[in-house]
């Protein structure tokens, strides 16, 4: 759960309500210098030339300047955009509304910083009175909104060609969607987002309606807890969502880690058709959360879970593009340092991927092969396994090798869980029981023994597989051999036992390789707001809402 970061709830309620959209300022398609537009603040903003430079002040300009093939361009984005390939090579400018964000910005001096609808007039006004030339987008209430917005970035930026291009691919992925579910019967759907909900003239309920569903909270007024109407994001009335029975509940990965249908406050979503047959799906928060080309991938990741058939009938197979890199590419590669670069690019929709991985000769410990299973599809990432160095192996054992796992493009949420298949070395057991081999995952206190099976055994090679989950730093160590007791006779006893009768049981020399699993993450409740809720709302921050 990431209730770490929150995000300006009421000021993006406020923003998202009455906006005039994008859709004019992107009328249009030439891209010619001087560009000159007027911006969400009113200010016409002039841009002289092709800006070199570019800082992107919340996650959906960074996104878009990623998917419209600007992103050498940008050298500063918000901490929110870290998901991002390469995020990490780009200066952090904060949160985006911060003291932090102006004085690093200034500092950058970029040729044009790109304000989404969230960041405050007052932050805008502080760059521009710095001297910085700066664009306020308007709020996207709905996904024609989100395509002007694409172009309308390329044209800022001096990348015309390739915005239209994706643009258009957006556009051509959201009518396969809305054509395949044409016909279909819609069920209720209700979204929730730490006790708010997406009403009408909101991106989220188009998200719903073209996914196939219908969304509870812009149909009836008493679902707003503050007593509005239901345009924009607000706070619910349980007792409402309840008696509207909806048949799925939509989640925010940024609040829920398992696709399960939350109790709601004193129990009450219980009563739901939803909780009751378990009915729940997760959608990545940095596709859902943000007006930006990828909220199409969470229009396909709901409308697979709520019409399978109409997905696997009409959808699958037509709604990936051809990018311009080509076809999908799996990649495992060792590097000089001993660590392995595993690169999935373009793999569409599917929710696993398989890594075969070079072999390294004379390796005590050898990683083969590499599976991943997904919790949020994917479709372009890297994962790179590292020596973890030296570590105490648990009481008992010996350590023949440590590995930590890290992501670029993907967070530890987004894996339900990786299947590990490694080589042993026996000539390293040192006299050690093979059986006892066994991979641990690091906790907080030490390690967690993991299910760890032998698969396979050739030539003095041990193969065994075992599954973690997340990004998880792992050990593997056998059991140290016990020691036999002075005057021992080994065989003596085997023939004793074998002609008395009857014997006690003898204590087994052979440690079973130790079994343990990983308890899922639950969901946590949301925080609640009480009477304070529009000042609570104000100072609190949550990546769900970054736009």
């Amino acid at each position: 759960m990431h209730t770490t970061r929150w995000v300006l709830v009421v000021l993006i309620v406020a923003a998202t309500l009455g906006s005039p959209g994008v859709g004019a300022a992107a009328a249009d398609t030439g891209c010619s210098f001087p560009v000159t537009r007027t911006d969400a603040t009113g200010t016409t903003v002039t841009i002289a030339e092709d800006p070199d430079t570019v800082v992107t002040l919340n996650p959906s300009a960074a996104q878009t300047m990623y998917e419209i093939g600007a992103w050498d361009e940008v050298v500063g984005v918000s901490s929110f955009a870290d998901y991002l390939p390469g995020a990490d090579e780009k200066t952090t400018v904060g949160t985006g509304n911060s003291d932090a964000t102006v004085e690093r910005t200034i500092a950058l001096d970029p040729d044009l910083v790109l304000a989404p609808n969230t960041i405050f007039d007052s932050t805008v006004q502080q760059l521009r009175d710095a001297g910085l030339t700066v664009y306020k987008f308007e709020a996207a209430e709905d996904l024609d909104d989100i395509e002007a917005k694409t172009r309308l970035t390329g044209e800022l930026v001096g990348h015309c060609e390739d915005a239209d291009t994706r643009a258009n691919e957006f556009a051509r992925q959201v009518d396969v969607v809305r054509d395949a579910v044409d016909d279909v019967d819609r069920p209720d759907v209700f979204y929730t987002f730490f006790g708010f909900t997406a009403g009408s003239d909101t991106f989220v309920n188009e998200v719903i309606e073209t996914a196939g569903g219908n969304n509870i909270a812009a149909d009836d007024a008493g679902i707003n807890a503050s007593g509005g109407d239901t345009s924009g994001f607000f706070s619910v009335n349980s007792e409402v969502v309840v008696a509207a029975d909806p048949a799925w509940f939509v989640l925010n990965s940024d609040q829920y880690d398992t696709a399960e249908v939350p109790s709601g406050p004193g129990g009450v979503y219980e009563g739901t058709t939803a909780y009751e047959e378990g009915n729940a799906v997760v959608l990545d928060a940095n596709e859902i959360s943000q007006p930006a080309p990828r909220i199409v991938d969470a229009i396909v990741d709901l409308v697979r879970v709520l019409h399978p058939d109409a997905y696997e009938n009409e959808i699958a197979g037509r709604i990936d593009p051809d990018l311009a890199e080509g076809e999908r590419r799996v990649t495992a590669e060792r590097l000089a340092d001993g660590s392995l670069s595993l690169q999935a690019d373009n793999i569409g929709r599917d929710d696993a991927v398989s890594f075969a991985v070079p072999a390294r000769p004379n390796a005590t410990v050898d990683v083969r092969r590499l599976n991943v299973t997904l919790s949020t599809v994917n479709p372009t990432f890297e994962l790179r396994v590292r020596p973890a160095g030296d570590r105490a192996a648990p009481t008992g054992t010996r350590t023949l090798d440590t590995m930590e796992v890290s992501g670029n493009g993907i967070f530890a949420r987004d894996i339900d869980h990786l299947t590990l298949r490694f080589a042993v070395n026996g000539s390293r057991l040192d006299g050690a029981d093979p059986e006892t081999v066994t991979l641990y995952r690091a906790n907080e206190s030490g390690w967690t023994p993991l299910r760890t099976t032998r698969v396979n055994a050739t030539n003095g090679t041990l193969v065994y597989e075992a599954r973690a989950t997340g990004m998880p730093t792992l050990l593997v160590a056998v059991d140290e051999p016990r020691p036999v007791s002075p005057g021992t006779n080994a065989t003596a006893t085997a023939t004793a036992t074998s002609t008395a009768a009857p014997t006690a049981t003898p204590t087994p020399t052979t440690t079973p390789t130790q079994t343990a699993t990983t308890a899922p993450s639950t969901p946590g409740s949301a925080p609640g707001f009480g009477p304070l809720v529009a000042l609570a709302a104000i100072l609190l921050v949550a990546r769900g809402w970054r736009r």
